[in-house]
């Protein structure tokens, strides 16, 4: 998924059941989540929205970069805001994002000091 993109439910159901294989199962990946198993399938339904934590955390189990995750999440959040600053505050998030080199993290992990 793109990080500019919002999470529609179809995005939301992949994230899930992709995740949900990584962790184990669904109800493996809830525990994860710090939530419950019906909850979570009510976000895979899009009957239930799925906050930046969320998805923030659903990326990074699927091996994205922490950081990067949860900025691209709030930056999803904030972005749909009416308020101007919460605009302003996503256009940040996402030229910090832009900023990232492909793989750095793998780049500076590699590195042992």
């Amino acid at each position: 998924m793109n990080h500019s993109q919002i999470a529609s439910t179809h995005d939301m159901a992949k994230l899930i059941e992709a995740a949900s294989k990584v962790a184990g199962s669904q109800n493996k990946l809830a525990v994860m989540l710090d939530t419950t198993a019906p909850t979570l399938i009510q976000m895979k339904k899009g009957e239930r929205p799925a906050n930046w934590r969320v998805r923030g955390k659903l990326r990074a189990i699927l091996g994205e970069d922490p950081a990067q995750a949860f900025m691209a999440a709030m930056a999803e959040d904030l972005e749909q805001s009416e308020r101007e600053d919460e605009k302003k505050a996503a256009d940040g998030f996402k030229a910090m994002l832009a900023a990232f080199p492909d793989g750095w993290r793998k780049r500076r992990d590699s590195n042992p000091r």
